[in-house]
């Protein structure tokens, strides 16, 4: 089975090699779909990662929801996997016994994956890559926001149509049957590794945030500067448990 993956990247010089490590243990191909990255980022994937492809995006050098948006509903298109998975740098598609998942996937061919959402919590930024991440952050908390229909069988899904964030989308079908094979996995969200990565990180990006997202709210937790991070902790803090085991 053939697994296609679309990662979206700004800026991820201390993330991109954990998730090229992780994907590519199961992805035949993958295609970092670059944002104007003024970091190393691209270096790292062209020394590092050389099957890797690298495309560009966005005209202006800012963050616009909808251009995002719209790639995500279109980079997949011309893809003759199997399976294309949609996802942002620091989302990682997940099951206990992950092989097994992707041999059911590749039995009966659903439509589209189940997933269930998680947000990762770490108080440091892990910084060994010879470790995989899931062995370093096991903590997190249910997050239903990160429900997110991140892959599915592009030979069966027409359009894919997120809406803007992509967490939530309304798919168009080749075949209109309904599909009655539920092939769950998690969809582990590692944003918040360390308060100072992310004061950094968030600053930067209300630095980019275009005119259009500022108008609409779009990434308006950026905005909120330390204080959303400082309460996304303190909410982790009452709630988090193990996920990885």
């Amino acid at each position: 089975m053939k697994i296609s993956a679309f990662i979206l990247c700004y800026n991820e010089s201390l993330m991109i090699r954990h998730t090229l490590n992780y994907y590519s243990k199961f992805c035949s191909e993958i295609t970092i779909l670059n944002n104007n990255s003024s970091d190393n980022s691209i270096e790292i994937v062209q020394n590092e990662y050389p099957n890797v492809k690298i495309e560009n995006f966005g005209i202006e050098n800012s963050f616009r929801e909808d251009t995002q948006t719209e790639l995500k509903n279109n980079c997949w298109k011309d893809s003759d996997a199997d399976y294309v998975i949609v996802c942002d740098m620091d989302e990682f598609l997940y099951a206990e016994d992950l092989e097994s998942k992707l041999n059911l996937l590749d039995k009966y061919r659903p439509a589209i994956g189940s997933v269930i959402g998680y947000e990762m919590f770490s108080k440091k930024f892990p910084k060994n890559y010879n470790v995989s991440l899931l062995d370093q952050v096991k903590y997190g908390i249910r997050s239903y926001r990160f429900d997110k229909s991140v892959i599915f069988n592009p030979k069966k899904v027409k359009n894919i149509n997120y809406d803007y964030g992509a967490h939530t989308c309304l798919p168009d079908f080749y075949d209109k049957r309904a599909e009655d094979i539920l092939i769950e996995f998690k969809l582990l969200h590692f944003k918040y590794l360390s308060k100072k990565y992310l004061y950094r990180k968030h600053l930067k990006y209300t630095n980019r945030l275009s005119k259009i997202n500022i108008i609409n709210e779009w990434g308006s937790e950026y905005r909120e500067g330390k204080k959303h991070i400082d309460n996304k902790f303190k909410i982790a803090k009452k709630h988090i448990f193990k996920i990885i085991p």
